[in-house]
């Protein structure tokens, strides 16, 4: 029976998520990518089960193949993307020279353009977003190892993003769902636009769509692939609709209509839309 994860983050100030191998001049995000969210879980497990890195590769992919399900929304935070110039190290060659170097401090810093996401609260509080993740059965199959994910995996996350994308898990919600059999349903989560997820009708503003790495087709880590390359051209690139908040008392809404092969999975008022 499909495992769902109900979790509810806490950021200090907002994130900074990057593509792999994008990671001097990132580009904004309207909240942590899927793949974000998964990398994080993915992080925890492995410090869990004393997983080093290398091994630790396999537990995205992992993940993935498991997953029905993902989708977040802001309790009352609106994100403001941005980027900001920051004097870093420069690990180079230059003309024959190495840096950074003593004899040429000037030279051995550079200030890229990051991109970053500050989350402005809406009620005074921190700024809080709900994720939903639903898994096939909540095993993980390993190598050598197999997981069953549980609630403590997720408290344990600590950042969503770059090392300075502090988080902290305020509550985590673990519970069996049945598939909803209804095909027309309205989600109040981020989800793919799939073909077989068909958009009818905005029931409350507003929506954004931004593209991310598709979290569901996620089979290993190619070093021969250039991830700039595939994100630029839009392999394995997946569109996702997201709410976007314009106040604290209305939260956005979308009716769907889903065909054979989708799901939405629900949790009192909580509705996610992925793959039955």
């Amino acid at each position: 029976m499909p495992k769902g994860y109900i979790v509810d983050v806490e950021f200090t100030w907002g994130f900074q998520s990057s593509i792999i191998g994008l990671s001097k001049t990132p580009p904004s995000f309207y909240y942590p990518p899927p793949t974000t969210f998964l990398g994080a879980l993915a992080e925890s497990i492995a410090r869990n089960m004393n997983i080093g890195e290398d091994k630790g590769r396999a537990i995205i992919p992992a993940l993935s193949r498991e997953l029905l399900a993902i989708g977040l929304r802001p309790i009352n935070c609106i994100p403001l993307r941005y980027e900001d110039l920051n004097r870093i190290v420069a690990i180079k060659k230059t003309a024959g020279k190495l840096y950074p170097r003593v004899d040429d401090l000037k030279g051995s810093f550079d200030s890229p353009a990051r991109g970053k996401t500050s989350l402005s609260t809406l009620n005074g509080n921190n700024p809080t977003v709900r994720f939903f993740t639903v898994f096939k059965d909540g095993e993980i199959n390993l190598e050598m190892h197999e997981v069953k994910l549980s609630k403590d995996h997720f408290w344990k996350i600590h950042r969503l993003g770059s090392k300075e994308s502090r988080v902290s898990v305020v509550n985590v919600i673990e519970t069996y769902l049945l598939p909803n059999e209804m095909k027309r349903t309205i989600t109040n989560y981020s989800f793919p636009a799939l073909n077989g997820i068909k958009t009818v009708e905005v029931v409350n503003h507003k929506w954004e769509v931004e593209k991310y790495v598709d979290p569901f087709k996620i089979e290993k880590y190619d070093k021969s692939e250039n991830p700039i390359i595939n994100y630029i051209r839009g392999y394995g690139i997946l569109p996702f609709y997201l709410p976007i908040l314009t106040g604290i008392v209305f939260q956005p809404k979308y009716l769907v209509e889903l065909d054979n092969g989708f799901s939405a999975y629900k949790y009192n008022d909580e509705v996610v839309i992925g793959y039955g």
